[in-house]
This record gives structure tokens, sequence and C-alpha cells, in this order.
């Protein structure tokens, strides 16, 4: 196992760990939530970089990867929901996208298509990125008794990525729509 490898592995370790720091919350919870997420967004370009100048590009890696991003985000964007910093409907807009996207991406497979990433997707991560790491700063740096002012902040950010993530979803939609469309016409064997 190669260390891109080895880098998507620990960013799903690592979730977790985002998870527990930043529940016990205090300044020292948040800014170990701070560091994680961090190491989130430095070992998803890392791991990808790596992968490809070191010719250590796998299967492993292509199926590991897009999961260890989604789960170390949504690792995140949970945490900020359930502290206020980030509202219910665009939890669910980042969860519906990559779950469609992992879904189409699986039916494409099994058509024998390799659904290449998007520029739209790497945009949505980079943003999403950003964000969080932003938010997580205006969290680190807010005195507790102006959360809700931080929140408010937080709010913008999170129309950003909202907006970001509904246009990335839309691009792999209608992107791979000629090929859904041929897997719906195919017959199944024996049919």
């Amino acid at each position: 196992m190669g260390i891109a490898n080895r880098l998507t592995l620990l960013r799903l370790a690592l979730s977790p760990v985002f998870v527990l720091v930043f529940v016990l919350g205090g300044r020292a919870g948040h800014v170990a939530a701070f560091v994680v997420a961090g190491l989130f967004e430095v070992t998803d370009v890392l791991d990808g970089y790596l992968a490809r100048t070191r010719k250590e590009m796998t299967d492993f890696g292509k199926l590991m990867d897009p999961l260890a991003d989604s789960v170390a985000r949504f690792s995140v964007f949970l945490c900020f929901l359930w502290a206020g910093f980030a509202p219910l409907w665009v939890v669910v807009l980042l969860f519906y996208r990559d779950a469609m996207v992992a879904y189409t991406r699986v039916a494409a497979a099994r058509a024998g298509v390799v659904l290449a990433a998007r520029l739209s997707g790497k945009i949505k991560a980079i943003t999403q990125g950003m964000v969080i790491m932003v938010t997580m700063g205006l969290i680190v740096l807010s005195d507790p008794a102006a959360m809700p002012a931080t929140q408010e902040k937080a709010l913008y950010l999170m129309l950003l990525v909202a907006a970001v993530t509904l246009w990335s979803g839309a691009d792999y939609f209608f992107s791979s729509l000629p090929m859904l469309r041929k897997l719906l016409k195919k017959p199944k064997d024996g049919e």
C-alpha cells in the first residue's frame, strides 16, 4: 500500500476524531478540530498529487479517495449543523449530491464506463475545503459570547457551499444522462 492510499485511510480514521474534539468543544477542542480539518484538506491534496507523480494510481485509491472525502466533509458539516453553523437543508444537499455522484459512478462502472472527475467536482471540493477552514477559523477566534454573530457569518459561507454543490451535482447528473439512458435501455442477461 503506497503513501497516497495511507493518506486516504488517515482521512477516514481522523473523521471520528474531528467529531469527538469538536463536540468536546471549548477553545482546546475547537483548535484541535481546526487542526484535524486542516489535515483533511492537506491529505486530500497530497494523496492525489503523490498518486499521480509516483504513479501509484490504484483501483483501491480511486474507490477510497471519494469515500474518504465524503466521510471527512460530512463529519465536519454534521458538526456545523449540530452547533448551529449550518442549516439542515445545506447538509441534506451535500449528502444528496455525494450519494447521487457515488451511485452514478457505480452504475457507470457496471456499464464498463469510467466516470471521470469533473471540474465542477474539483471546484466543489476546493470551495467546501475553504469554507470549512474559514468557518473553523471563525469558531476558534470568536469570543463564546459572540457565537450568534459567528453563526450568522457562517450561514453566508454555507450559502456559497450550497450553490457550488448544487451546480456540481447538476453538472454530474446532466453529463451522465447519456450513459444512464443506455443503462436503462440495455437488457439484463437472460431477458
